[in-house]
This record gives C-alpha cells, structure tokens and sequence, in this order.
C-alpha cells in the first residue's frame, strides 16, 4: 500500500511517498524509507507520540479519533492512505552560529569548508567550518530521524538485535547528506574537505552501519573505541575524508571525551566535573591526575519522552517556566506556540510545583490534583510525569555522589561543574538544585556549556593537537561501573526523594 504524507503548510503532497509492505505498520513503513517521526517507545503503543492524522485511506489496528488521529505504530493501512503530522517537530533552536551573529551569509566564499556533526541519540547538530579562518559560519540542528525506533540508546540497540542495523544506518546516513548537501548548495562550495564526527558509542556504529548489538547484554562489548578515519566515498557522504572521534566505553562516548578535550580538562588545573545530561547521563570527574568516568541511564524524560505533554528541544517547547506573581509565566523555543514541554521546562516545572507544595517529598501530588499541574492550555503534568523525572534526576544525582565518593572527594569539593548536552542551552541552574538533578553544594560553580560534543568535533578540525588530547584523556580514565557498585541501588532509591525548599 501507498502512504503519501500531506504538506499541510502548502495543502498539497509532498513529493515522498514509501510503500507499506502487507501487515506493516505505518510507524515500519515511514522509518524504512528514511522519514522522521517519534516513537520514544519504540514502536510498543505506549507513549502515545507517533500520532499521526489520517486524510484519506483507511486502515485497522488503531481507529482513528474524530480528527482522524491515530497511532502509526499500531495502524495498517488497508489501502493507499494519505497522512499528516499532528504537529511539526522537525527543526530545533538552540544555538545561533557566531558568524550568523556577525553577518555573513551565503555570499561569503571559502575556498576551504571542513564541517563537525554531533550525532545525539534525540537531537543531530552540525556546524559548517572556513578552514581557512577558523570561523563557523553555519550552524544546523534538527532530531534524529532514528527516534522512530525509540528514544534512548537501549532501544536502539534492542531494535539493531532485531536486524535493523541497516535500517537505523540508512536514516542517519541519508541525514547527514542532507545536511552536508545543504551546506554545499548554500555555499556553492566545491566540496567538503573533512567531516569529524563525535558521538556516542552507538550512534558512532550506527554511523558506520557497525552492529552495536554486543552492548546490549553484559559484557557491553563494542566494536570497535579507536578513533577511525576514511573516505567520504565509502559511506556516500559528500566529504573527502571522515573523522569519528574516540571514546572511552560502550556508555561512555566520544561525545564525552570530545567534551572534555574542548574544555583541556588535563591541564585545567582544577577539580572539575563534566555532566552530559541525555538519555544516557555521562559523567566525568578530573582530580589531580585522574579522571573518573561514569553513565547514568537516565532514560528520555530529560528528552521530552516519557512525559505525557514532552516533546524535544523543538520550536514551540516551552523551554523556561517562571512564578510571575502567582501565576505561571512561560517562555518557548522560538517563540511559537506551545506544543509540549522540554527537559529544562520540566526541570522548572518540578521546582516550582515543589515550593508551592503541590508535591511532596515523595513526588505524591499533594492534593486533589486530577487534572494535574496545568501549564498551558492543553499541557500539564500528571503523577506519572512527576515519578519519571524522579527516577531520571535521580539517575543523574546518584551517579554524581558515586564518582565523587570513589574520588575521595565531597561535592563541596568539586571546584567548578560543566553542565553539557540538551539542557545545556536552557537550564536553570538553580531550579536544577531545588528539583533535586545537581546537589545544592554546586551552586555558584555551574557552568552551563550547550554542546560541548559539537565545539569539539569543530576543534578537531582546527587543531592538530586535538585527537593526541583525546588520547590523552582515554589513557586517564578509570571507568565506574554504576550497576556492580553496592552502593548505587540505596543512593538511587534516597535520590528519588525531594528534599523541601
């Protein structure tokens, strides 16, 4: 059967269709062919978020409601069927380019490009590079295409177990042409010299349509850590040469170590602690000469999943929440109109529920609160939204206390916090403590970085010395694992508490 998606901004066809094979879901059959929807679940009917809007056609499995919405994970087409989006969520703000800032535009000529791409488990970020000069002249973000197989690296792994590893590969490999092929036409650049690539460890195989399937079961056995360089050619990417950036483990990426390189860590001379907030928390702590690292699975509440009215870093988010005089003030990614809630508008959202005592310590609404704790019209959170960012920030918290433990250290004693990922651009700092994500001791210590994984991938194109520090930094570090720590399970389930403002 046909699918044919609807273009509601110009009321026609786009020019993409893909055909659904007999039995297949719409969800299957969209995330085949290489087009972008969420399903945080991965395709289990729950969450609720791959809700699509059915035109014409009909299919079964799921009926639609009297707008005609329906879950695509569970929908058959029965015949050719044409669909909508229920809302966009494709392109996502967050950090404005310093050339952009300064002006130039796509009449500026290199004779010179490199370009440096994150791949995020929700959200991929590239930035566009006059080797030349140094200057990033572009920068582009938008969600990762692969979310339609779930929305944290387990689930992406579970779904390579199944044999889709090609099929996650051709998604991210078909965005980033689009990317790099956006930046040559915008540009009317010959060619890209050098793309590098930072990453976390799954997405990195993914990239390179490498099984991450052994990291899926104990013991968490990657292909392949090292650092890898080759031709553009090889993976059809119009760049000459390829960098993926090394990392450290099967939860502890290049992402991290491209990080910590950025900020020279070694030679920062001071107690310092990077915390890269995702879906896969990664955390590092430099003291003296060591660097101890770990992963907290946080799981996609920071994300948007999860969360009944979540959604990603995405225009009309609302992104920061604020007590204006006793009633609820927010702010939204792009200044669009609300459709959901981020993780930074979460974090806020937490806050404020707990110094009004609309929660307890225990995360229990505290009165007759059925309709939840509205925020806008048609987005408030519920119980169940409150439990899961507990069970996230506590994640988080838990694996935080550990390091500094197995360091030898208090939180007191961490002389300054780099806050990196998503809620790197938005995040409250103090909400943060008073939701119980950071403990309170870091307070006037923070600092908040945005992606700290994208500057790196940029600096490895400037500097020679950049790959030899990374190196450095894998060499240091001693890793923790979380889960065979005896400690961990009562600091998680003591974190999961709030403490009263």
């Amino acid at each position: 059967m046909k699918i044919s998606l609807w273009d509601a901004s110009r009321g026609n066809y786009v020019s993409e269709s893909c055909e659904a094979a007999e039995t297949e879901t719409v969800l299957s059959a969209l995330a085949r062919s290489g087009f972008a929807l969420s399903a945080p679940c991965g395709g289990r009917g729950i969450c609720g978020k791959c809700r699509m809007r059915l035109v014409t056609g009909t299919i079964r499995g799921d009926t639609p409601d009297g707008a005609g919405v329906f879950l695509a994970c569970r929908a058959v087409p029965l015949t050719d069927i044409t669909i909508a989006p229920v809302f966009d969520e494709g392109f996502v703000e967050n950090e404005v380019s310093a050339s952009a800032a300064a002006g130039k535009g796509p009449g500026l000529k290199m004779k010179k490009a490199g370009a440096a791409i994150d791949i995020g488990t929700t959200t991929i970020s590239a930035q566009l590079v006059d080797l030349d000069t140094s200057a990033i002249v572009d920068t582009f973000s938008e969600l990762n295409n692969q979310r339609a197989f779930g929305a944290d690296v387990m689930s992406r792994i579970q779904a390579a177990v199944t044999g889709k590893t090609a099929e996650l590969f051709n998604l991210v490999n078909k965005q980033t042409k689009k990317i790099l092929d956006t930046f040559i036409e915008k540009y009317q650049l010959e060619k890209i010299e050098t793309l590098s690539v930072s990453g976390n460890t799954t997405m990195l195989h993914l990239f390179l349509n490498t099984d991450p399937s052994g990291m899926g079961q104990i013991p968490f056995s990657p292909v392949f850590l090292e650092e890898r360089e080759l031709a553009g050619s090889v993976l059809g990417i119009p760049a000459e040469w390829v960098i993926l950036l090394p990392g450290i483990s099967a939860f502890i990426g290049g992402d991290i170590v491209s990080g910590l390189a950025f900020l020279d860590i070694l030679n920062s001379g001071k107690t310092a602690m990077l915390i890269d907030i995702g879906t896969n928390g990664e955390i590092a702590l430099f003291k003296g000469a060591e660097l101890f690292c770990c992963s907290a699975a946080a799981g996609p509440a920071f994300e948007g999943a999860e969360i009944s009215c979540g959604i990603g870093s995405v225009r009309g988010a609302i992104n920061r929440i604020e007590d204006a005089g006793g009633k609820l003030s927010y702010t939204t990614i792009g200044n669009a109109p609300p459709l959901g809630i981020c993780g930074s508008g979460l974090i806020d959202a937490i806050a404020l529920m707990l110094k009004a005592g609309f929660i307890d310590g225990g995360g229990a609404f505290c009165d007759d609160a059925s309709a939840g704790f509205a925020i806008a019209e048609g987005i408030s959170l519920v119980n169940r939204d409150v439990r899961q960012f507990q069970l996230a920030k506590s994640a988080i918290l838990s694996g935080i206390k550990i390091l500094c433990k197995n360091a030898g250290l208090r939180p007191a004693d961490i002389d300054c916090v780099y806050i990196a990922g998503g809620l790197g651009f938005f995040i409250d700092k103090q909400n943060a403590v008073t939701a119980g994500l950071l403990p309170e001791e870091f307070l006037g210590k923070i600092a908040v970085c945005g992606n700290l994984s994208l500057k790196g991938a940029v600096q490895c194109l400037l500097d020679t010395a950049f790959l030899p520090k990374c190196r450095r930094i894998i060499e240091k570090s001693r890793v923790m694992d979380l889960a065979a720590d005896p400690l961990f399970m009562d600091a998680f389930a003591e974190n999961m508490l709030f403490i009263p403002d």
